[in-house]
């Protein structure tokens, strides 16, 4: 259980995540948002490392890059998806990682139990009703947030691969160092190098500012979250992983709510607590090792 509860304290950090993208979008690119984001996160992250017991060759590198290159594949699409989209209907799209790694994995030849389909079953319908089963009007937008599901997916099989019996803490750290160097240049190739000042600008508010938003974005998603998803996966189950991270899809709206009047109908209610449901079933059947 107390895996669960962290996997869902990561899932709410990404959903603030959400509205912390947005405050970033109203001076940045999709683009620069993303890898801003990780260029804070990876600069403090190096910091961290500097400073602290943890050696250069205590980690496969090999491996967190490849993780790297994979979550910031997925972020990059997604933060794309987001700008032309609604918060609701982007956190519904990116939890299609949620089919797509259970598919992966039976189509290796991993066989899951008739009562996880069931639970996953409920929480689609959950995450529907979120959305107030309505997805039309499908956009660029949001084929950019299916294809980043895609890419999360692929990112959760290969922590489960690569990040077991490592530094979980150590191995994020690199992580974002690695994703703030892919950001910088790619973000650099396509767009050219943004002005900082709007980043680091506070002179209008610290709440809500772009400022704040990447403060929630590096620290809290990316340094905190993805090292609580890196832990929590030496002990459960990558399809499990998965089912519990719709729970972000969850905050995603209550944080639209919040910060953006976005409407969190009754429906949408309702679709939170079949995903609650979803998740009180898969946490008796969560642990791999325990």
């Amino acid at each position: 259980m107390k895996s669960i509860l962290l996997l869902v304290l990561a899932t709410a950090i990404w959903g603030l995540g959400f509205a912390g993208t947005r405050w970033t979008l109203t001076d940045y690119s999709p683009i620069w948002s993303n890898s801003l984001r990780f260029i804070f996160a990876g600069v403090i992250s190096f910091i961290i490392l500097c400073f602290s017991k943890y050696k250069f060759k205590e980690i496969n590198h090999k491996s967190a890059l490849l993780c790297s290159f994979l979550l910031f594949a997925g972020l990059a699409t997604q933060t794309i998806g987001i700008a032309h989209t609604s918060l609701a209907k982007s956190g519904f799209l990116t939890t299609l990682y949620a089919i797509f790694t259970p598919l992966i994995l039976t189509l290796r030849g991993y066989k899951l139990e008739n009562r996880y389909w069931f639970s996953l079953f409920i929480a689609m319908i959950g995450i529907s009703l979120i959305c107030e089963l309505n997805i039309d009007n499908f956009n660029l937008g949001d084929v950019f947030i299916t294809i980043s599901a895609l890419f999360f997916s692929g990112h959760i099989l290969a922590i489960d691969k690569l990040a077991k019996s490592q530094p979980a803490i150590n191995f994020n750290l690199w992580q974002c160092v690695y994703i703030g160097i892919i950001g910088f240049v790619f973000g650099a190739v396509y767009e050219g190098i943004p002005p900082l000042y709007p980043a680091i600008n506070i002179e209008n508010g610290f709440l809500f500012s772009p400022f704040f938003g990447f403060i929630v974005l590096a620290v809290f998603s990316s340094i905190i979250a993805f090292s609580i998803q890196v832990i929590v996966q030496e002990k459960v189950a990558p399809h499990i992983v998965s089912v519990i991270f719709l729970m972000e899809s969850v905050f995603a709206s209550i944080f639209g709510y919040i910060f953006f009047k976005e409407t969190l109908s009754l429906m949408a209610l309702t679709g939170c607590i079949f995903i609650l449901l979803s998740v009180y079933l898969i946490s008796n059947n969560s642990s791999r090792k325990s």
